[in-house]
């Protein structure tokens, strides 16, 4: 009879956690549309669509003709990228805007696509707001989580377009993939004076523009985020730095936080909003759930452990 009743218990267990699974599912599936549909009706408009590669465009024309790159602007939008992003776009600079739109842009879908693949997520995940985000202004985020994520020969590349690669490359110990990055930067040389003289006004557009960021960048956040970032170290800091504590950060930043996103639906559903401060409440409470899982799963198997056995 006893074992009756522990299979009993386990089936139970079992539907439980496939009720819960599909909760999660269907929360984040509705969640991913609604926020997405809300951005695209409200946030948006045609004037911002693949603005991104529009300015950063504009940008690298302007550099190819010897101007100054961080004057360039696009529906009152300034350039305010580092000096390396314009080498990603230098062939956009050489075709048409539109040609440009669709090059980047099916660049861009392939690569979101080649993530979500390698994760083994199902295609809605395209709706998951940072990635939509990305994909309606054709920002390279997307395209950076793809390199680290699928193409590790390439992962270099991943410099280029976000200088904030650097970070997920160090803190998963990629040298080489890193060194290659920081090489590849150097082209940029002839471009770092007029960035640096610049300074002070690309910090005033970033934080226009971003309307302050999303991270816990100069706030006291940034002391307990440091810490879940400590608590997560190889278990997701790789991944949610970036969001978290990178100054003026944006939505789609957080494509760089898709392998944890992939793991916890909560994070997810806590990313998907362009509210300020909560990539790092998601990395917060992140560690502390493993934390508190990891001592919970501790104290579950002592219990099963020292229970006598039955012999009925």
């Amino acid at each position: 009879m006893a074992r009756i009743a522990d299979g009993i218990d386990a089936v139970d267990r079992i539907i439980d956690a496939r009720g819960r699974a599909l909760v999660a599912t269907w929360g984040l599936f509705l969640t991913f549309v609604v926020v997405t549909a809300e951005r695209l009706l409200g946030a948006y408009d045609l004037g911002t669509f693949a603005i991104d590669v529009r300015i950063y465009r504009t940008a690298a024309e302007v550099a190819l003709h010897g101007g100054d790159p961080w004057s360039a602007t696009v529906g009152g939008l300034s350039f305010a990228a580092p000096p390396p992003t314009l080498l990603a776009y230098l062939p956009a600079a050489l075709v048409p805007e539109a040609v440009a739109i669709v090059l980047y842009g099916a660049v861009t879908l392939g690569a979101a696509l080649l993530a979500l693949r390698t994760l083994r997520l199902p295609l809605w995940w395209l709706l998951f707001p940072p990635i939509s985000d990305s994909l309606i202004v054709l920002n390279a985020d997307v395209v950076v989580i793809a390199l680290l994520l699928a193409v590790p020969r390439l992962a270099s590349l991943s410099v280029v377009l976000k200088i904030y690669a650097v970070v997920p490359l160090a803190l998963t110990g990629r040298w080489r993939a890193l060194g290659g990055g920081l090489v590849l930067c150097l082209l940029s040389i002839p471009w770092w004076p007029a960035f640096l003289a610049a300074g002070p006004a690309i910090e005033a557009s970033l934080a226009t523009q971003s309307f302050g960021g999303m991270s816990a960048w100069g706030t006291w956040l940034l002391v307990p985020t440091a810490v879940a970032l400590v608590v997560l170290w190889r278990r997701g800091a790789e991944w949610l730095a970036v969001p978290a504590v990178w100054p003026y950060t944006q939505l789609h930043y957080s494509a760089l936080a898709l392998p944890v996103a992939a793991l916890n639906p909560f994070v997810a559903f806590l990313l998907c909003f362009p509210v300020a401060y909560l990539p790092p409440l998601a990395t917060i409470l992140y560690a502390a759930w493993l934390l508190i899982a990891g001592r919970l799963a501790t104290y579950r198997s002592a219990a099963t452990t020292t229970q006598p056995s039955s012999s009925a």
